[in-house]
């Protein structure tokens, strides 16, 4: 299962909430509530480049492989 390291990695940046990650990356607060609590089955490349350009860090760090678990 791949796993959503999107929060932590914005609080490491100074992001301390989804309104913050919203106005960083200029995103409704639909997608910035869903991207902080990591409830999202999908992510465009769009808003991926904006994380990663924001964030200043690489693809890899928003996410991680979790083996033998699976999303229920």
């Amino acid at each position: 299962m791949i796993v959503s390291n999107i929060r932590k990695t914005a609080e490491g940046r100074g992001i301390e909430n989804a309104n913050q990650l919203k106005d960083a990356l200029n995103i409704s607060p639909t997608l910035a509530s869903r991207l902080w609590r990591g409830e999202f089955s999908q992510i465009g490349m769009v808003t991926l480049d904006r994380l990663c350009r924001e964030l200043k860090c690489q693809p890899g760090q928003l996410f991680r492989f979790v083996a033998g678990q699976r999303k229920r």
